[in-house]
């Protein structure tokens, strides 16, 4: 595999044609990583500078570029049998829109999710009122048309954060990509191919199969939350409150949310709509607790599924652990390759789609 290495929106700069080692993270949610490492003396090292691009030669095509990474980190270390080494990480373009906050109060009432975040990204990357604020060359890909709507009110958000949480809730996944020397905004829609559906070939992931090497069981129940109180305006028993979630007896894990950001604007919004705001407001802050489970495995390469083929990324499918099957979403999938050969590790979580 060949990595290029750009110089930003405007041009290919150069070519990694061997390095020590590669590490790349693509998540559905949340945010893409990377780390590779190369001899210092390798000719590329020296274009390995912060700021710059790299991209795989298979996340390349005519005129657009997926799963970019911007350099961030550099290291350089001593090695007795390798010799001096350059390490370079950062995180993908999804990055790039952490720099942004939402500067200016938000409401939104029975909005759709999609819309939202396209007004939110438009409103303080691409065009907002202060010109420094803007992000050149950013744009949004056209609107998939997702129906899901809610009321919310934002203010002060980190809108990377802001919305990986909510695309969680929703099931979308979201991505920044390069598309003639522009960065292109997209939220997606996962594909259920699980037993349970007819519109697609199943996918299956079991050791029966010959296709997965490894895996591992990862339940984070000491984190878990199922139901939240949320408080909003007013002190003590004027104190407005809601909640969400569901669960009972010994299955019920609560846990309290501050949503005193969540303002009625003295009253202007109603009551109904406020308690609306703050049960969105509740559900984004109980997503960091409520994916308490996890599996993640070695897929073989070459087997009868092929990743970027047969499935993608967010994709929901079929594994066979042996002890137990599941439907689960492929929610990050981590590519790595060394002298030993390369590894194609998904992390499959139990967020339904």
């Amino acid at each position: 595999m060949n990595i290029y290495i750009l110089n930003g929106l405007d041009e290919i700069t150069g070519i990694v044609e061997s390095f020590e080692s590669v590490i790349w993270n693509m998540q559905f949610y949340g945010l893409n990583d990377f780390q590779l490492t190369v001899p210092l003396a390798n000719p590329s090292a020296v274009l390995l500078v912060k700021g710059a691009y790299l991209v795989r030669d298979i996340d390349m095509g005519a005129d657009e570029y997926h799963n970019v990474m911007r350099i961030e980190d550099r290291k350089i270390s001593f090695d007795a049998d390798k010799g001096w080494l350059l390490q370079v990480s950062g995180g993908g373009l999804k990055k790039i829109v952490s720099q942004r906050v939402i500067w200016e109060q938000i409401n939104f009432i029975e909005e759709t999710v999609e819309t939202a975040i396209r007004t939110v990204i438009t409103d303080n990357v691409i065009t907002p009122d202060d010109p420094d604020r803007a992000i050149p060359g950013f744009t949004l890909e056209d609107a998939q048309g997702f129906t899901d709507t809610f009321d919310a009110q934002l203010f002060g958000e980190n809108i990377a954060e802001w919305i990986s949480s909510t695309c969680q809730i929703y099931g979308y996944g979201w991505d920044v990509y390069i598309k003639n020397h522009k960065y292109v905004f997209t939220l997606i829609r996962s594909t259920d191919r699980t037993y349970g559906q007819t519109e697609y070939p199943p996918v299956v992931f079991s050791p029966d199969f010959d296709n997965l090497a490894s895996a591992s069981y990862d339940n984070r129940g000491s984190e878990y939350h199922n139901v939240a109180l949320i408080g909003g305006e007013g002190d003590g028993t004027d104190q407005i409150v809601t909640s969400v979630g569901s669960g009972s007896g010994l299955d019920r894990y609560e846990t309290y949310i501050d949503g005193g950001s969540v303002s009625s604007n003295g009253e202007i919004i109603t009551m109904d709509t406020y308690l609306s705001m703050l049960q969105t407001y509740g559900m984004e802050q109980l997503t960091d607790t409520s994916l308490y489970q996890e599996v993640s495995g070695e897929i073989i390469q070459g087997g009868m599924f092929q990743y970027g083929r047969d499935f993608f990324l967010g994709d929901k499918v079929q594994v066979d652990m042996g002890y137990a099957a599941a439907a689960l979403q492929i929610t990050e999938m981590i590519y790595s390759e060394d002298a030993n050969g390369s590894t194609l590790v998904p992390t499959f979580g139990d967020q339904e789609v």
